[in-house]
């Protein structure tokens, strides 16, 4: 009771006291200091009025209702509440309008002016740095920008966490988003990928149940996926070295380009200029994946390939941008490891290969350098190549302005910078994904028991009217007098696919017991599988069987047959999207969705999207509608492309060994 500030901390200090004390909340007494308690004005304290309004309303403390304030949840502003997990989740003109945004601020910070308006200025803005892989330059650029902006900042220690106790990443997020009054945003690195675009979707769905502020999602680079802040970073630095012209860009990428995620980040990232032509350089066990390459090309991209820096100088067009990344040589396998000298020879700048460069040529590395084998040698630190010193500055500018557009502060002058009228308040993924193939509207399914399917089923004019001359009485069994017949499984595929296919249907359908299955050989097309099923009703069957016939056998048909006559007969398009099915997977090891690593919430989940034009006809059954088999799946989440036997294992319902035919 002896203090010299007797009521220091009490509730006269404190804007939310007399309320928290009406609650005995946080260690205040139950006796309220009623001259902050009884106001003349008949709303004031509400929610509106009250700083501390909208976390007591959660918790309906101090007599707050318990409904929440929803205009926290619901934001108009361009950039609030969205996330960065990948390139794309921003437009090419938001891309742009970030890079003029970060040269205002480099401009007014060379020039010494007053850096207000650039601050976010918002305690109750929560930044959380949650790097599971080793960091310096990502993880202290963010950290540092969020402290340019006067946000809370909090390093999450992964390694003294509850991850070290199998709690999922949900579980943590669900937490951590409770711990503050205004916006959280989480910047993650993880070599788990997919897990920001993952985290939107189930964050987002959490706080709009609970009455948080949106949360936003910065992917720091997950595992080979993506680095996206980073590529935004490189990207500016290219500008600033070109004199902020987008009419073009010629650069080499070279190193380890089959583990360089920022590498991977470029495919999309570069697609801010009208003209890209980029070499790529490294031996063949350190390529570009062939599914980036593809991208790049179906662009338009001018891409080149060369096996190492000396190859490359030998000819003419030699670019005067180079990228150089660093040799991930601790993820590749013991043959690989046992090449690593020669590896490193074929990327690493030589004294006598200067004289061969364009003049004004710039070194650009995201860093670190393995300070044993630099690719980039420390006798090019204090030359005019070095332009990666500028770059990792750069990294520190671009994140204080991607931090004020995912918190609300950048946006409004976006049409000023960019002379754009904006158009989507959502990612630029969600318009690629909503490509269709055609198909039949529900009108002429009325009738049906299609109806409800009409986005991966069409109902045709039946080809063979007697069951008899289907598929499965050409082969030489007994016609059926009522049931179905699926034909053209596995169309042009290889035997033991068809195979495959047909007791994988079986088995995931459950189509036990009698009937028959073989393979029709017709002269006018390929080879493909049937299955016949007597006294099967497909009235029976609801949208869900039916969506995994189509995921499963896109291109096949299914014969409705009654009193020995096709009464019905449909083809299975691609369905747009695959999920909620326990017999797919991602190929991914390392994919959030893979049951290895005990993200129990997530589900399998694959999206329709065009194939490159390298990889059509290449391994995936063609929709009737499509016959250049220009469809595939890709992983919501990791965006890992699948054929359609990468996405089921039809090996697993079928070896050829097993059975007699």
């Amino acid at each position: 009771t002896a203090s010299p500030h007797l009521f220091k901390g009490t509730l006269r200090d404190n804007p939310c006291g007399g309320a928290m004390a009406a609650a005995g909340v946080g260690g205040y007494p139950t006796v309220v200091d009623t001259s902050r308690t009884a106001s003349p004005h008949l709303f004031k304290g509400t929610l509106r009025d009250n700083p501390c309004g909208g976390a007591m309303a959660a918790a309906g403390v101090g007599g707050y209702p318990t409904v929440v304030d929803t205009s926290r949840t619901a934001s108009p502003h361009l950039f609030k509440g969205r996330t960065v997990a990948i390139v794309n989740d921003l437009s090419t003109e938001e891309q742009w309008y970030l890079y003029l945004k970060t040269k205002e601020l480099r401009e007014a910070v060379a020039a010494g002016q007053d850096l207000s308006k650039f601050r976010l200025r918002n305690p109750e803005a929560a930044v959380y740095t949650i790097f599971m892989e080793d960091s310096t330059r990502t993880k202290e650029s963010f950290r540092n920008g969020a402290e340019f902006h006067g946000m809370k900042v909090n390093v999450f220690d992964a390694k003294t966490s509850s991850f070290q106790k199998n709690e999922t990443i949900t579980d943590t997020i669900k937490m951590l988003v409770g711990y503050s009054i205004g916006q959280s945003t989480f910047v993650i690195r993880s070599k788990i990928e997919g897990v920001c675009t993952w985290l939107e979707e189930a964050i987002t769905q959490y706080c709009q149940l609970r009455g948080f502020e949106r949360a936003s999602f910065i992917n720091a680079g997950d595992g080979r996926h993506e680095h996206p802040s980073q590529e935004m970073l490189d990207e500016y630095t290219f500008l600033e070295h070109k004199g902020f012209d987008r009419s073009s860009i010629h650069l080499a990428l070279l190193g380890d380009l089959f583990h360089g995620r920022t590498v991977h980040s470029k495919v999309d990232g570069l697609k801010l200029y009208k003209k890209v032509e980029v070499d790529l350089i490294a031996p063949k066990e350190l390529a570009l994946p062939e599914h980036y390459e593809d991208k790049m090309v179906d662009a338009g991209f001018i891409v080149r390939r060369f096996s190492s820096i000396a190859e490359y100088l030998e000819q003419s067009k030699v670019a005067s941008i180079w990228y150089f990344t660093r040799l991930q040589l601790e993820r590749m396998g013991d043959q690989v490891l046992d090449k690593a000298p020669l590896l490193r020879q074929a990327v690493t700048m030589q004294r006598e290969f200067i004289d061969k460069l364009p003049q004004g040529t710039k070194f650009f590395h995201p860093l670190p350098r393995d300070a044993r084998y630099p690719t980039l040698p420390f006798w090019l630190d204090n030359t005019e190549f070095n332009g990666w010193d500028r770059q990792s500055q750069n990294g520190y500018f671009t994140r204080i302005v991607m931090l004020g557009m995912l918190g609300g502060l950048f946006g409004d002058d976006f049409q000023q910078l960019t002379g754009q009228p904006h158009e989507s308040m959502g990612s630029p993924r969600g318009t690629q994904r909503q490509m269709s193939l055609p198909h039949t509207p529900d009108d002429n399914l009325k009738s049906s028991p299609m109806k409800g399917a009409s986005d991966f089923v069409r109902e045709v004019a039946p080809a063979d009217q007697k069951a008899g001359d289907s598929g499965s009485a050409l082969a030489g069994l007994m016609p059926i007098q009522r049931g179905i017949v699926i034909e053209r499984l596995a169309e042009g595929q290889s035997e033991e696919q068809i195979w495959g296919l047909m007791y994988m249907v079986r088995s995931i359908l459950g189509l036990h017991g009698v009937g028959g299955q073989g393979v029709h050989r017709p002269p006018d097309r390929p080879a493909s599988g049937f299955i016949s099923v007597p006294d099967f009703d497909l009235r029976s069957w609801g949208r869900q069987p039916l969506k995994k016939l189509a995921a499963m056998a896109p291109g096949s048909t299914l014969k409705d047959i009654a009193d020995g006559s096709v009464r019905k007969e449909f083809r299975f398009l691609l369905p747009p999207r695959i999920y909620n099915f326990r017999e797919i997977k991602c190929k991914n090891e390392a994919c959030v969705s893979h049951p290895n690593n005990g993200q129990r919430e997530v589900d399998v989940y694959f999206v329709r999207v065009r194939a490159t034009v390298k990889q059509k006809g290449v391994g995936s059954p063609a929709a009737p509608t499509d016959p250049d088999g220009a469809w595939r799946f890709e992983c919501k989440y990791c965006e890992t492309p699948h054929n359609f036997y990468e996405i089921w294992d039809y090996k697993k319902y079928y070896n050829p060994s097993d059975f007699t035919l």
